[in-house]
């Protein structure tokens, strides 16, 4: 009995840790400076927000301390990279800046 509950409560705790959105931080080209902006991209969709989006020069992912498999979007609908973009491993778009489509990221 014991066994079982341990079993279902470690169920729940890795289920749970599946949908933990990831978080990213956006950053844009100031000429001299950077203004990063910090999102949330769930598994379960993709960000799309255009205001956030609509100036990128580099994209990476901050937590959770999983790496998730993260893709830009260009405006075209085609990925920026082949690679992706996960913990300490950012994708650097541009040394000024470029839209973004859209971000998905997905857990192994």
């Amino acid at each position: 009995m014991r066994t079982a509950a341990l079993t279902l409560l470690s169920t729940a705790a890795v289920a749970q840790a599946a949908f933990t959105p990831a978080t990213i931080v956006v950053e844009k080209s100031l000429g001299n400076a950077y203004q990063n902006t910090t999102i949330e991209v769930h598994p379960e969709y993709d960000f799309t927000d255009a205001e956030v989006l609509n100036q990128v020069s580099t994209l990476y992912q901050i937590a959770p301390e999983y790496t998730y498999f993260c893709f830009a979007y260009k405006p075209d609908g085609t990925f920026y990279s082949d690679d992706y973009f996960g913990l300490n491993k950012p994708l650097r778009l541009s040394t000024n800046n470029v839209v973004v489509q859209a971000i998905t990221c997905r857990v192994e």
